[in-house]
């Protein structure tokens, strides 16, 4: 047997390797090697606290690998994403080359990945609290001046990067009162500054917003008086004075403090004449300036519009119907012979209505002999309204004509 099996040898040999090959081949050709494109999900591990340190990362979320291996197993690997772990935790301060080379399980070889790195910086952040530095831009109206200026909170803090932190000099909050006549209190965003006024971008301010309130008073020899404009007649008859509007509605005197003191509470125009008038009425007159005072706005004149409309008012009219479309063959008469109507509207049109400007119509177009109820049309010109029409029907007795 043992002569049998030496002598034998090679022939088991090779009927082994070709039982393997074709058991290999088999296998191939049900689960054959295949290249494929995966993606691999980046997770982060024991994230530095923000309050402490400031890190800059940038490692994406998501990284593509090209992969070799069955396809059963890359298969597998599409479905339950493959991840890889960077340990924040355990980096330094500085910045850091992180490889992007997932270790992945199972007969799968990875050939390529991208992006291959990702950087993260880690810097320990520097704070410096600061008092913040209250800019005025712009200037009060003329004859007012600021007084002092209060802000909440009065400090602030920057953190940053201890090179960026060195370079704040101030805190600055900045505010407009330009043109301004009370006080001005709003909010301010606060803005790092280097010693060349620069803004820095690279800190972070906190609070980012103060409180400011500049109190402004007028200096004893100015004074701000309402406008009171004044007119002059009547409007025509049936019309009336509505509303009286004056731009600028306050204007700025100047001139020694006594005479400040004693000068009345407003400032006159000069009269505007509205007697006649029919229509609206815009504008400019003159101001009538107290002696010894002047004003600080170089145009002594003001606009002044008046709104003038008609007075509203009812009138009744009796008008006789006139009958349309009745055919030449046949007669109509009505009854009642005339209706009342009761109109509407701004009483110089209603007193200068004429006799034709009100009319009214019955349409018998179609109708044979016989008694019908019909509703007139009124027609009346534009501006003016019918109230009532007494009685709302009348009675068309519609007959052949006599030969």
């Amino acid at each position: 047997m043992a002569r049998w099996f030496l002598t034998n040898l090679g022939l088991i040999v090779l009927a082994v390797l070709i039982s393997l090959a074709a058991w290999t081949l088999a296998s191939l050709q049900e689960d054959p090697i295949i290249e494929d494109a995966l993606a691999v999900r980046v997770v982060r591990v024991n994230a530095l606290s923000t309050g402490d340190y400031r890190v800059i990362d940038r490692i994406p979320t998501t990284i593509i690998i090209r992969a070799r291996g069955a396809r059963s197993a890359l298969n597998a690997m599409s479905t339950n994403v493959p991840t890889l772990t960077v340990d924040v935790g355990a980096l330094s301060e500085g910045e850091h080359v992180i490889p992007l080379t997932p270790t992945l399980t199972g007969p799968v070889r990875v050939l390529a990945t991208l992006p291959q790195t990702g950087t993260i910086s880690i810097e320990r952040l520097t704070r410096l609290t600061l008092p913040v530095r209250l800019t005025l831009s712009g200037a009060p109206a003329l004859g007012f001046r600021t007084g002092p200026a209060t802000l909440s909170p009065l400090q602030a803090t920057v953190s940053g990067s201890r090179a960026a932190a060195q370079r704040v000099s101030s805190i600055e909050a900045q505010i407009s009162i330009d043109g301004a006549k009370s006080a001005v209190q709003a909010d301010a965003r606060l803005i790092a500054r280097d010693a060349n006024g620069d803004a820095l971008g690279d800190v972070q301010v906190s609070p980012e917003v103060v409180s400011v309130k500049v109190p402004l008073e007028q200096l004893s020899n100015y004074r701000d008086l309402p406008v009171t404009p004044k007119w002059r007649g009547q409007p025509a008859a049936g019309y009336a004075v509505t509303a009286i509007t004056v731009d600028p509605q306050i204007v700025t005197v100047f001139g020694d403090t006594e005479v400040i003191q004693a000068a009345k509470g407003f400032i006159e125009t000069q009269d505007v004449v509205i007697s006649g008038a029919s229509s609206d009425i815009d504008t400019r007159v003159n101001l009538i300036v107290p002696p010894g005072l002047s004003l600080v706005s170089e145009r002594a004149s003001v606009r002044v519009q008046v709104r003038i409309q008609a007075l509203t008012g009812s009138r009744t009219v009796k008008r006789k119907p006139v009958v349309l479309g009745l055919s030449s063959t046949l007669t109509s008469t009505l009854s009642p012979e005339s209706v009342d109507l009761v109109l509407s509207g701004p009483l110089p049109s209603l007193t200068d209505l004429l006799e034709d400007d009100v009319r009214l119509t019955v349409d018998v177009t179609g109708l044979e002999a016989g008694v019908y109820q019909l509703t007139p049309r009124v027609i009346v010109p534009d501006g003016i309204t019918v109230q009532s029409v007494i009685p709302t029907t009348v009675r068309v007795e519609i007959s052949p004509r006599k030969r």
